[in-house]
């Protein structure tokens, strides 16, 4: 079994899209509007990872309780999802010339596996880690 895709609903269509492009290689191969429901969709993708962004006319914003990972964690639901690196070091430099908030700094840990959390334009928490 693996994950067939991620889906995340965003404010900005086009602005996720140069995000995920920018930061993760991923390229728009699909995009489509659906009328009645006054939402577009566009899959993005890497290999075999996709990502599946919305786009509503009208939308909620990611409410403030959900905008840090110590509150989010306490909410029942899915968090945030992952990239895995191969040099977390190099990643974690690359982010820092950047203006991509995070949300944690560089972490050990105890098995030596190393992460750090940034946000994407809406605040959604990307955890990159790499394995011991």
């Amino acid at each position: 079994m693996r994950i067939g895709h991620i889906g995340i609903s965003v404010s900005d269509l086009k602005r996720s899209t140069a995000f995920y492009k920018k930061h993760f290689g991923l390229v728009c191969e699909e995009k489509y509007h659906i009328e009645n429901k006054g939402m577009t969709i566009a899959l993005l993708k890497k290999g075999d990872f996709i990502l599946e962004l919305f786009e509503f006319k009208k939308f909620k914003p990611l409410p403030k309780y959900r905008r840090t990972l110590d509150s989010d964690l306490k909410t029942l639901g899915v968090k945030h999802f992952s990239v895995e690196v191969y040099d977390i070091l190099k990643t974690f430099e690359k982010f820092k010339k950047t203006k991509v908030p995070f949300e944690k700094e560089l972490q050990t840990f105890n098995n030596g596996a190393r992460y750090f959390f940034i946000k994407d334009p809406d605040g959604i928490l990307i955890e990159i880690m790499s394995k011991p």
